[in-house]
């Protein structure tokens, strides 16, 4: 496989996810409009299979949200950056007796 597939890949990848998540939202909205609007007019009642269809969307988005991962840079505990510099000195220490 040639580094360029590759690239094309990953390129396309976020714009295809995030289409996924646009029509899937749409169609939960609008499902979920349909489901409901029986409340609103008299005599009619809960459309089910328009609420299905809103509970497979909310399916999928769930599905989408848990494999995303959180991107912005977090604050480092300054606790453990100490004792990774020691840790890190330490050993530069350790080398340079060894020579």
């Amino acid at each position: 496989m040639n580094k360029e597939s590759t690239t094309r890949k990953t390129k396309q990848q976020p714009a295809a996810e995030f289409l996924l998540f646009l029509i899937v939202s749409v169609v939960g909205v609008y499902s979920l409009g349909q489901g409901l609007g029986g409340l609103f007019e008299p005599g009619q009642g809960l459309n089910l299979l328009w609420l299905v269809v809103t509970g497979v969307a909310m399916m999928i988005l769930f599905a989408q949200m848990g494999r995303v991962h959180d991107t912005w840079p977090r604050r480092r505990d300054a606790k453990a950056d100490q004792a990774r510099h020691h840790q890190t000195t330490d050993e530069e220490t350790a080398q340079a007796e060894e020579r």
